[in-house]
């Protein structure tokens, strides 16, 4: 049986793989013009570079199963996998304590600046200490938008440092319903978490619009998807005050330009997509995807919660 890789797994996953299938590296994780046996794939894997889409989904008559070693499934065309009858393999709610920490991480990191703090002491500025102006999370307000696996987590992380937490999110209803309740909230919070998946109706969904109700200095943090703000609004914001400061672990193009003015600016702190790729989270992530992917491939019944759509 063969699998496509369009990009690599955790080690222990790939010699996992490697025993029990024929593995086949793509060069590029978006390529397709690449000399590959593609009439022989039955699976295809792939981290969040990799587009799994319609045309090589048509490529690969025997396909069977594709995967994502992820939460996220915006890389992978299921409308096409669902029609096909292929299985779509991922892994919700693995990542939710990693990315959770991250978060967490961020919002120390802007509001009691200690990056900027160290940057300083490198420098030989001890005495930015008399300048300081950190502050702590306890007592402050933060508006978490988004109720699944991930929200949840930080909820629970925000509780433990004393926080005002506000769950925002569509609670079965529309999404002008969840627009209405993140309004109503928005001049209140000191902090704004963003935990929501990507597509048409969250695309941009925190832009001007937005901005102009929140509460003054807010300060927004995005681990989830980087479509999910206006860019160039954040950066106004930024620059006019309404924005406090505003950290994320995504962008919306990824990698971003150099010139990215977002990046660029003194209050924005970026980081590359790490927020679920800990030694621990993407090696258990890794190899829950391989096993279900050999579990289908050797016709055994894989996790239920693995399975998004398909013949099963």
């Amino acid at each position: 049986m063969t699998v496509l890789m369009l990009e690599t797994l955790d080690h222990s996953a790939m010699d996992k793989l490697n025993h029990l299938h024929d593995l086949v590296m793509s060069p590029d994780p978006n390529a397709r013009e690449h000399d590959l046996p593609f009439h022989q794939v039955e699976a295809i894997i792939t981290r969040g570079l990799g587009r799994i889409d319609a045309q090589l989904m048509a490529a690969c008559p025997k396909l069977k199963v594709i995967a994502r070693a992820g939460a996220g499934l915006n890389n992978l065309d299921l409308e096409t996998a669902k029609a096909k009858g292929i299985d779509v393999v991922f892994a919700p709610g693995l990542n939710a304590s990693a990315v959770a920490e991250h978060t967490l991480m961020l919002m120390l990191n802007c509001l009691r600046q200690g990056p900027r703090a160290s940057r300083e002491v490198k420098r030989g500025n001890w005495n930015c200490r008399d300048a300081y102006e950190g502050d702590d999370l306890k007592g402050k307000s933060v508006g978490i938008v988004g109720s699944g696996n991930i929200g949840r987590r930080v909820a629970d992380l925000c509780s433990a440092f004393s926080m005002n937490v506000i769950m925002i999110s569509r609670g079965g209803e529309s999404h002008e319903y969840l627009i209405s309740q993140l309004i109503h909230h928005a001049p209140s919070l000191d902090l704004l978490s963003l935990h929501l998946p990507l597509n048409s109706d969250t695309s941009r969904m925190i832009n001007e619009k937005i901005i102009q109700v929140c509460k003054s200095g807010v300060v927004l943090i995005n681990t989830s998807r980087g479509g999910l703000i206006d860019e160039n609004d954040i950066c106004d914001g930024l620059n006019s005050g309404a924005i406090g400061f505003y950290a994320a672990d995504v962008m919306a193009e990824q990698p971003p330009q150099k010139n990215n003015p977002l990046i660029a600016h003194e209050n924005c702190a970026v980081t590359p997509h790490m927020a679920s790729l800990t030694k621990q989270t993407w090696a258990e992530t890794s190899n829950f995807v391989a096993d279900n992917v050999s579990a289908i491939l050797q016709n055994k019944i894989p996790v239920p919660l693995s399975i998004y759509s398909g013949a099963a």
